[in-house]
């Protein structure tokens, strides 16, 4: 009998290869598994005996996760405005005030999304400063010195930057939800959008028809914006044509809409990432959905906690996920 069927559920107790932080949990005990709606697509992907590791525990909230060109991987502590480095055997914040010089500005000051540009250099999604930001300061010798890429768009104050993607023309492409605000006092824009930096630094508005734009992601060819949106009242990943080179949308189709499961199950549509093949692991949810460009559900690896964000290796032989507290990731075979 295949070791896999449809809708099989193989559950793996995985163990927590753990090195404190210094103001680290106790690690959290973690049960992962690997649930399949294609059994082929999700025997060629994760294999016949799934391998999931914790890498380390102890945030309060994590988000972002990175691959460095050194194969380190990076993702932010929301909360505690810091980013935290996994070295291959152990943890330790890398950058401190990595939001906001202000810790008490709100529950949420931290850097949210990162990514690199075409220079290697480190952007960051920031809450507390509001903006996105380029940090100024090399990789192996991370320091909280940034220069503002954008902050308003038409005089007006972003609410709180959370994910974001760069094109292949140097454009980065940002989501504005309020999560990190301390208030809707505080909110200059009245909407929710999502925005493109170009390479020369102007700010457009690519729609605001997103409650709650999260994640975003673009498809192998840039044609196509992944968005995201962590409303439970529209708990939705979209795809969305990208008609010009100036960015302007098409019209939007819906991949998943896993709105009658939000607050049924640990998490929402939050983060993505996308494949060189197209396909597109989508955090909803339950955990992370595996699915193809047409919105096919191959597999999802299931969760206990909520799954904030994804990111692949640049081999794509491995799904890191921030999960809560934790930083986890899942071997991929490179197909």
């Amino acid at each position: 009998m295949s070791r896999l069927l449809p809708l099989l559920v193989l559950v793996l107790s995985v163990g927590c290869r753990t090195k404190a932080l210094p103001e680290t949990l106790e690690p959290a005990p973690a049960s992962l598994r690997i649930e399949a709606f294609d059994a082929a697509a999700t025997r060629a992907l994760f294999g016949d005996e799934p391998v999931i590791e914790v890498l380390f525990g102890g945030m309060d909230w994590s988000e972002g996760p990175l691959v460095l060109p050194n194969g380190e991987v990076i993702c932010s502590d929301v909360p505690r405005n810091h980013i935290v480095q996994w070295t291959g055997d152990t943890s330790r914040v890398w950058l401190s005030a990595s939001g906001t010089t202000d810790n008490a500005y709100s529950r949420e000051p931290g850097s949210n999304g990162l990514a690199l540009n075409a220079a290697g250099q480190l952007l960051l999604c920031q809450h507390g400063n509001r903006r996105v930001a380029l940090m100024e300061a090399p990789l192996d010798d991370p320091r909280p010195r940034f220069r503002s890429l954008a902050d308003r768009y038409e005089g007006k104050r972003f609410n709180s930057p959370n994910d974001l993607v760069v094109a292949a023309d140097g454009s980065i492409l940002f989501t504005d939800p309020p999560y990190g605000l301390p208030d809707d006092a505080e909110r200059e824009l009245d909407y929710c959008g999502v925005f493109r930096i170009d390479p020369r630094g102007r700010v457009t508005l690519l729609t605001k028809a997103y409650s709650r734009p999260n994640g975003i992601g673009l498809s192998p060819d840039g044609n196509t914006l992944y968005i995201g949106n962590s409303d439970g009242q529209r708990a939705v990943v979209t795809a969305t044509p990208i008609l010009d080179a100036d960015f302007t949308l098409g019209e939007a189709r819906t991949l998943i809409d896993a709105t009658e499961l939000a607050g049924t199950v640990p998490g929402s549509p939050d983060g993505l990432a996308v494949a060189r093949d197209g396909r597109i692991y989508a955090t909803s949810p339950g955990g992370v959905w595996v699915i193809r460009p047409d919105g096919t559900l191959l597999s999802k690896v299931r969760s206990d906690r909520p799954v904030s964000n994804v990111e692949l290796s640049p081999g794509e032989d491995w799904l890191y996920l921030t999960n809560d507290d934790r930083l986890v990731r899942v071997k991929l075979n490179n197909l």
